[in-house]
């Protein structure tokens, strides 16, 4: 079946991702006890989700893993659908549920975009989530906003490890841990967000903030909730395993013997099988966008305490990686051990009040396209639309000679051809950032393509030029962060050809580049221009705006350029970027 096959393959990649951390996890772990669904004592339940980034409603699977019998995946009235069988089967045992959010809940679609959130926590309200971490993308309504979805939301939203700027001091708006009573289990739950947070986020959204390493705060907080009578200790972090930092295994390795299961996130990928266990302590994340969850089982002993565990035992497509959300399984209504998955009516309700108010403008038609639009390589047509529309002046934007798009900031991978709708554009671009021309000289625009993949984030994608990334030429693919300017884009050229910059030697902490001279105007968004993705470069260059938002540029370009076509899109030239050889991976999350 092409969904299982995809999933299987999406998490296959994620397993390449976390191979290297496993091998040392599992080498230097104590080995856990037999991770068995418990049958016997009492058992706890926790079902984590991640990253759901407004995605409420259900999906259409992509066209390579659709069939005839599962055309749909994920939306939060089927996941409730879930947590009733799980419920009901807890309830059959004397068992208890919780359910975890490791942040990153509200940015992503015109449903919760629209209401800045609301929806999702009247949504989360309702499913019953137990505690949800802070992601970085929830400050990207402000603060004020975060503050009235902290109030709205009936359970709490934690963090441990964020502090005012200069202090220990928590902001008073925003708890570290709780204890939650589960059917008499007393469960304590820590909330970590990402130290990413500065690079992943607009900072002018977080300035007076300080996001410090999570896992000695945890350890102890860890001791404090224990201190308070909790026999069961989780955390939910909006923090994962992308190496090298691996920010997930040090904050295991410094709860060692303290917490009993993590829940993570940031990162977009799904874990397992097999499951990831780090100093004995079990590891889930389950891709994003409400389309799959995960399952830890902890039995307890008469105390309450944790004596094994089993981590998404019998889910589908697979056993020991995440459970999706599917709608049917093999031309059969979904299950979940037996027991039948319906929608939750309760929750559907919520959606179709909030859908009825964004559906008109969603489903608006802009334009149309002839071929598939995809993020991929040097001709990523995704890339390409949005970078072209930047520089081009659409919809009353300034027009400039470069545009620089960063990867990040396309949140889909797809848009299939035929007619593009509202929706479509911002699925792909929700963020609310304003277009900004900046003036920069040739090797400033060279070291601005160097930053994000300093961080992990690139490739650029870009409009008026091309770059040749080379991890081998300099050496700067065995430690991409520390690598000098130029030892990775070591040439650049304009889309006449014309020398802009190149990498003539590299020493080891200095390149000699030639350059041309002048300076030229890029297009970027305002999240660059603050520092974002780690482009500080951008912060002092000249600059000037009209306050137009991107996305708004980018509907306006396809409304002009309709039908798009491998010749608009420039996919019938050279690619804008290539690359050579290979880096030591670097991640960041999302």
């Amino acid at each position: 079946m092409r969904r299982v096959r995809w999933l299987w393959h999406r998490m296959a990649s994620a397993m390449r991702l976390l191979f290297p951390l496993l091998v040392a996890a599992l080498a230097c772990a104590p080995s856990p006890a037999k991770a068995a669904v418990p049958s016997q004592g009492r058992r706890l339940t926790i079902v984590a989700i991640n990253d759901t980034h407004g995605a409420l409603l259900e999906v259409a699977a992509p066209k390579w893993i659709a069939s005839s019998t599962e055309s749909e995946i994920g939306g939060a009235d089927w996941f409730g659908g879930y947590l009733e069988a799980i419920r009901a089967e807890a309830k059959e045992h004397g068992g208890a549920v919780i359910v975890l959010d490791a942040g990153d809940a509200f940015q992503g679609t015109l449903i919760s975009n629209r209401f800045q959130g609301r929806s999702v926590t009247d949504v989360y309200n309702a499913l019953g989530v137990t505690a949800a971490a802070l992601g970085n993308h929830e400050f990207d309504f402000g603060i004020p906003v975060l503050k009235e979805r902290i109030a709205q939301a009936r359970y709490p939203i934690l963090a441990a490890n964020v502090f005012l700027k200069g202090t220990r001091q928590r902001p008073d708006w925003l708890r570290p841990s709780t204890i939650v009573d589960a059917g008499g289990i007393r469960v304590g739950i820590i909330g970590l967000a990402t130290v990413e947070t500065p690079l992943t986020t607009n900072p002018a959204l977080i300035a007076g903030i300080d996001f410090v390493e999570g896992g000695a705060v945890a350890a102890q907080e860890a001791d404090l909730l224990r201190s308070r009578g909790a026999t069961v200790v989780v955390i939910s972090a909006h923090a994962g395993p992308g190496p090298p930092e691996n920010e997930i295994q040090r904050i295991a390795e410094a709860v060692r013997g303290k917490v009993d299961a993590i829940a993570s996130g940031h990162h977009h990928v799904s874990i397992g099988p097999p499951p990831l266990v780090v100093e004995n302590v079990p590891i889930v994340q389950s891709g994003s966008k409400l389309q799959a969850f995960s399952v830890i089982e902890l039995a307890l002993d008469a105390n309450g305490r944790v004596t094994s565990f089993a981590v998404n035992e019998g889910s589908l497509p697979r056993s020991g990686g995440p459970q999706a959300i599917l709608h049917t399984y093999r031309g059969q209504p979904a299950q979940w051990r037996g027991r039948r998955i319906e929608p939750d009516a309760r929750v559907a309700a919520i959606l179709r009040s909030y859908d009825r108010e964004v559906r008109a403008l969603r489903e608006t038609l802009v334009g149309e396209t002839r071929v598939d639009l995809r993020k991929g390589s040097g001709n990523d047509l995704l890339g390409n639309l949005t970078s072209d529309a930047l520089r081009s002046g659409a919809g009353g934007g300034l027009k400039a000679q470069f545009a620089l798009q960063n990867a990040g900031g396309l949140r889909i991978s797809e848009i299939p051809a035929g007619p593009i709708t509202f929706g479509q554009i911002f699925d792909l671009y929700p963020f609310d950032n304003e277009q900004v021309v900046v003036s920069l000289r040739a090797i400033e625009v060279r070291n601005a393509l160097e930053a994000v993949l300093h961080h992990g984030k690139g490739p650029m994608r870009v409009s008026g030029l091309r770059y040749s990334i080379d991890w081998e030429k300099f050496g700067a693919g065995s430690d991409p962060k520390g690598a000098p300017d130029g030892a990775i884009v070591v040439r650049m050229v304009d889309d006449g050809g014309r020398v802009l910059c190149e990498t003539t030697s590299c020493g080891r902490h200095a390149c000699q580049s030639t350059c041309a001279p002048g300076t030229y105007t890029v297009s970027v968004t305002d999240f660059l221009v603050s520092g974002g993705d780690g482009l500080t470069m951008l912060q002092g260059a000249p600059k000037r705006s009209r306050g137009i938002l991107a996305r708004d540029i980018v509907v306006a370009y396809v409304k002009e350029h309709r039908p798009l076509t491998m010749e608009v899109l420039g996919a019938s030239q050279q690619p804008r970027w290539t690359q050579t050889g290979s880096a030591r991976r670097v991640q960041m999350g999302e």
